[in-house]
């Protein structure tokens, strides 16, 4: 089992209030896709989140800390999803906007400024302590994320088209 927060203050509040407000919103939206595609970017959001701190935030790297303990702790894993609804909703716009060219560039740099918008205000209430990090460097890290984010989004969703085609038009 892991281990609760010592205390809990204002990382806490800052995940789990923002787990809340944005798997709230995201329920909301007008469907466009199937659920199977939702929980799909719900997980890869929650995988690429995983490695990146598995990477950056363990020694022998130790960039960063999550939380209030060194040790692995249960709001650790629910820091994981808190992304999540707004990777849903980047893809659910991406979706509706179907940008292009420029516009898919921009849209890009744009969510992965947002991003690091949602990080500024996570390190202000200290889901984050950086050791060795700046903020500087995590809109790269987001630029990357977004276009392995919506790429995962195009391909499954196309995936999930062909194989329904084929399922109804054997």
């Amino acid at each position: 089992m892991l281990p609760l927060p010592i205390k809990f203050d204002a990382n806490e509040w800052y995940i789990l209030l923002n787990g809340v407000f944005g798997y709230t919103w995201v329920l909301f939206l007008p469907k466009r896709y199937p659920k199977a595609i939702s929980v799909l970017v719900v997980l890869f959001c929650v995988l690429v989140a995983t490695i990146y701190d598995h990477t950056l935030a363990i020694p022998p790297l130790d960039m960063y800390d999550i939380n209030d303990q060194k040790k692995y702790e249960l709001m650790d894993v629910i820091t994981y999803f808190m992304y999540s609804p707004y990777a849903l909703l980047s893809v659910y716009l991406y979706d509706k906007f179907d940008p292009k060219g420029l516009y898919f560039t921009s849209y890009i740099v744009g969510w992965s400024i947002l991003a690091v918008i949602f990080e500024w205000l996570a390190v202000k209430c200290h889901v984050f302590t950086y050791n060795h990090w700046s903020l500087i460097y995590s809109f790269p890290v987001y630029l990357v994320s977004t276009t392995l984010q919506l790429n995962f989004f195009h391909f499954i969703f196309r995936y999930f088209k062909e194989t329904r085609k084929k399922l109804l038009h054997p």
